[in-house]
């Protein structure tokens, strides 16, 4: 049974371990969290802006992953005897460690070492000199630590922040920070463009609802349907005036063609 950790619905949903390799040493989850996270922050709607912010996480998870590139990297030269960048220290209390997980791999934890200190501790410490082998494990880890890591530090690594510069400074040489800020760079243009994508559409999409004609004929159809009620409401008291007017006209005639009409008799 595989302990990968399940994929959230929501990336399904989304599609973004379709479109995005996500590594073996890599954390599914993490990435889904990143792109949870940007869903949230720009609330896309239709599958233009899915992609655009899907482009954003992926942009991220490559800076991420440069990143963690540089520092294995690191932590292997720091573990190379061979390298500038060497962690002798580290070395030291590392294979003190490994030993007493594991004493039967002592040839294989020596070649984490200077050959000097490989050859000093093979010498003075064989297997048969010793009744026991928790007593041979004591013995070695007593002088990587009352001897070898002392000497180490007097010939001038103290782990002070200085001394941490000047170790690492061999891996970090100019070639690679130049390298790594190329690559910042273009990742940077690609998330850069990504967004610009992004609200670009945002803005096509509610320019387009503004101007649509069912848009416009809505808003025509509230105009005339309020320029009806206005009219309705002003010829209302108009007409009824002029209806009150002529029928009083009316009777007036009436009443005078009456009076003619005795006088006339």
């Amino acid at each position: 049974m595989s302990n990968r950790p399940p994929i959230h619905i929501n990336a399904l949903k989304h599609g973004a371990f379709a479109k995005m390799m996500i590594l073996p040493w890599e954390d599914p989850q993490e990435f889904e969290k990143l792109h949870a996270a940007l869903v949230e922050e720009w609330k896309p709607v239709g599958p233009t802006e899915h992609d655009a912010v899907l482009s954003i996480a992926k942009g991220m998870w490559r800076k991420r992953r440069m990143q963690n590139f540089l520092l294995s990297q690191l932590e292997s030269h720091r573990a190379d005897p061979n390298h500038a960048a060497y962690d002798e220290a580290s070395a030291l209390r590392g294979f003190s460690s490994w030993i007493a997980a594991a004493p039967d791999e002592f040839d294989i934890a020596l070649t984490g070492l200077t050959a000097r200190n490989a050859e000093h501790l093979r010498r003075k410490f064989p297997r048969r000199d010793f009744q026991s082998t928790s007593e041979w494990v004591r013995a070695i880890q007593n002088e990587v630590t009352s001897v070898l890591l002392p000497a180490v530090q007097r010939f001038g690594f103290d782990g002070s922040p200085r001394a941490l510069i000047a170790r690492d400074a061999a891996f970090f040489s100019q070639e690679l920070v130049k390298y790594e800020l190329a690559v910042d760079e273009r990742i940077d243009a690609m998330i850069d463009r990504a967004v610009k994508r992004l609200v670009q559409t945002k803005a096509m999409k509610q320019m387009l609802v503004s101007t649509s004609p069912t848009a416009g004929g809505d808003l025509r159809k509230k105009i005339q349907s309020g320029e009806t009620v206005r009219a309705d409401r002003a010829r209302q008291p108009l007409g009824g005036k002029r209806s009150g007017g002529g029928h009083h006209r009316s009777s007036e005639d009436v009443r005078r063609g009456a009076g003619n009409g005795a006088a006339g008799r």
